[in-house]
């Protein structure tokens, strides 16, 4: 049916999908917390700041509740959305920072605790749509209130005279305690190492279909960094399941409003929606501009970079008239320089990956019940040759020919048990270009320039 033009401007006509090709999101986040007394213990899913707002920041008649204090998903959530993010599954673990002991709050948002229902990180790996996870309340801050005595100064009035600022127990408002409110972390440093460990080894159960988004304590150097990186990964030598990113972000909401220092997993995790959204998960999350960000808890330089990137710490800098950019996209699989040629030590070669295994797995499940016949294998064959024709020309792949790319077989009716059907796919995923060279020389008269990535 032909459509109708009555007002001048763009219109979108979009290309119906092909058979057995459904929508596969790889953007959608996970993120577990303490969000307050609204919906703890259940996973929700928010499409922006406003339906986070309405969801947890709303009682039932319509009032607006704080979050909770000291408690750091909030802020990550806000800044998920303003970086890009579209979709957010949150599941809400406690009511306060202090509502459970510190080992409690830990073990509950591991989904470890002794609860009969799935909770935490297990309730948040039970949502099929999510493929990125991060718990931002590892940070989380409890407040201290310190009550100390501070004489007043000067020598006071030398005459008796009527004492009219007395408090209701009898001292007089200069000689009253002052109260000092401060915060200190609820999880120690070693207990959040120790939860990070957790993460990778729970994700390694069912390989690439998700990845976690890590960073280390606050008001770290480059060498606590590195040495926090090397402890995450000691005992397994490596992991392509997540990634670390340093420093802190220093985030100002609005103008005019106070600055903030927050860890960059939420800022971070809305770069790799964004990414994908855009232009796909075989696309790196860096070289991004990071949104509300003022500033970074530690300068970096070229010298720190050099440390800490070779370590397989992502880091975040800031350039001069382009803001606070991401600049790494390392998994946690690099070790140095000798993983360069393994492409899951790049989070777009690892991430293409869990698309693929994603969307193969998406397509093939109508295909289950079939009849056992070879008509059965021709379908599936050309099914999955057609998607990755579609990925080979994203760039996805390496190779100048689909064939150097991948390949795909499907044993024979006679190669398979009774009852099963295997399909067996080969890839070569493209890296990213992290170093990129220009050569500028003068030859006759000439001005030639070459390029080396």
């Amino acid at each position: 049916m032909a459509q109708s033009y009555q007002i001048p401007g763009i219109y979108s006509r979009p290309r119906s999908r092909a058979e057995g090709f459904p929508r596969v999101r790889t953007d959608v986040a996970g993120f577990v917390g303490i969000a307050g007394p609204r919906h703890v213990g259940e996973a929700c899913a928010v499409d922006d700041w406003q339906g986070y707002v309405a969801t947890f920041r709303t009682d039932e008649r319509g009032g607006a509740i704080p979050p909770p204090a000291g408690a750091m998903l909030d802020k990550a959530v806000r800044d998920y959305f303003a970086n890009g993010g579209r979709r957010l599954w949150i599941v809400n673990v406690a009511l306060s920072v202090d509502a459970l002991p510190p080992q409690q709050l830990l073990n509950r948002m591991l989904g470890i605790d002794t609860l009969a229902a799935w909770h935490g990180l297990e309730l948040l790996l039970r949502q099929p749509e999510v493929a990125l996870v991060a718990l931002p309340d590892l940070d989380g801050e409890a407040v201290v209130e310190d009550d100390r005595y501070e004489p007043p100064g000067g020598t006071g009035d030398p005459c008796f005279c009527r004492c009219d600022c007395r408090a209701p127990s009898g001292v007089p408002v200069a000689h009253r305690a002052v109260t000092a409110t401060g915060y200190r972390r609820v999880i120690p440093e070693d207990d959040m190492l120790w939860a990070q460990q957790y993460v990778l080894a729970r994700l390694e159960r069912e390989r690439w279909r998700w990845f976690a988004i890590f960073a280390p304590p606050a008001g770290m150097t480059v060498a606590r960094v590195i040495d926090w990186r090397e402890r995450l990964t000691r005992a397994t030598g490596g992991s392509d399941l997540g990634a670390l990113y340093w420093p802190w972000l220093r985030v100002q909401d609005s103008p005019g409003a106070p600055e903030e220092l927050r860890s960059p997993v939420g800022a971070v995790a809305g770069v790799f929606a964004a990414t994908d959204l855009a232009e796909g998960a075989h696309v790196a999350p860096a070289n991004r501009t990071l949104t509300g960000v003022v500033g970074l808890e530690t300068t970096v330089g070229d010298r720190e970079n050099a440390r800490a990137y070779d370590a397989g710490i992502n880091l975040l800098r800031g350039f001069a008239g382009q803001g606070t950019l991401v600049w790494g996209a390392r998994t946690l699989l690099w070790q140095g320089p000798s993983d360069a040629a393994d492409p899951l030590s790049f989070i777009n070669a690892r991430r293409c990956l869990s698309a693929i295994a994603r969307t193969c797995e998406v397509v093939g499940q109508p295909m289950v019940f079939e009849p056992n016949s070879p008509l059965l294998r021709i379908r599936m064959h050309q099914l999955m040759v057609d998607y990755l024709l579609r990925v080979f020309a994203s760039g996805a792949l390496k190779g100048d020919l689909p064939e150097e790319g991948f390949f795909v077989q499907v044993n024979s009716v006679e190669e398979s048990p009774e009852g099963h059907v295997e399909c067996t796919i080969g890839l070569a995923l493209a890296q990213p270009a992290e170093f990129i060279e220009f050569r500028i020389g003068r030859d006759g008269g000439v001005i030639e320039r070459a390029e080396a990535a």
